[in-house]
This record gives structure tokens, C-alpha cells and sequence, in this order.
């Protein structure tokens, strides 16, 4: 059985960074929930290293909705090559999905 839903990766200077973006993906129904961590990231980025702190954010959506998230975040994310990971949900509690199911955009056929 594929997995209907996914959790999808992205970060954030700060959380004043974050909150338009996250509001807005939220207005749209494209992930029924956000939450923020705050994370020390280590990379290199035009052959600099840095070590930023970041807010992390995790948007719980459902797995169809992803390339039009993805498309939204690229259209208002402020970094030039925003982090958008997609990670399968194997498994989750059944009340829960259900809620992701109520709170995110339906697909029309």
C-alpha cells in the first residue's frame, strides 16, 4: 500500500521569516498543520561554510498535495534554493490522518 501522506521539510532564518509563509500555506489547505523547531544547520552555500541557526518546520499534508505545495513554497519561500524535503508517513494514528483528510484542500476530479 502507498502512504497518502507525507511530512515536508523546510527552514527559515528566524520564526518572523517563517510565519507568512506558514500562514499561507495553512490559508491554502495545503498542510493541516506546521510546526517550528529551532535547529543549528552546517553547510556549505557558494563555497562558504556556515554554521545559522534556523527554524525548521514541518508541514503535515497529504502526499497529492505535494507538488502544489512545493510550487507555493518556491513562489514565497525567501531563500534562493529553499530546503523541500517530502518524507513518506508509513503510519499514523487513524483519528489523526483523519483530521489531516478534514483540514487540507480536497482534490476535484
Amino acid at each position: 500500500m502507498m502512504s497518502k501522506y507525507g511530512i515536508v521539510l523546510t527552514t527559515f532564518e528566524n520564526e518572523q521569516q517563517a510565519k507568512p509563509v506558514i500562514d499561507e500555506i495553512i490559508r491554502c489547505k495545503l498542510a493541516a498543520c506546521v510546526q517550528e523547531i529551532k535547529i543549528k544547520s552546517h553547510y556549505t552555500w557558494k563555497g562558504e561554510l556556515f554554521h545559522e541557526d534556523e527554524d525548521l518546520v514541518l508541514l503535515k499534508t497529504r502526499k497529492e498535495l505535494y507538488p502544489e505545495l512545493e510550487k507555493k513554497l518556491l513562489e514565497i519561500h525567501p531563500y534562493d534554493t529553499p530546503e523541500i524535503l517530502f518524507v513518506d508517513v508509513e503510519s499514523g494514528s487513524a483519528a489523526y490522518l483523519a483530521w489531516i483528510d478534514e483540514q487540507t484542500r480536497k482534490q476535484i476530479d
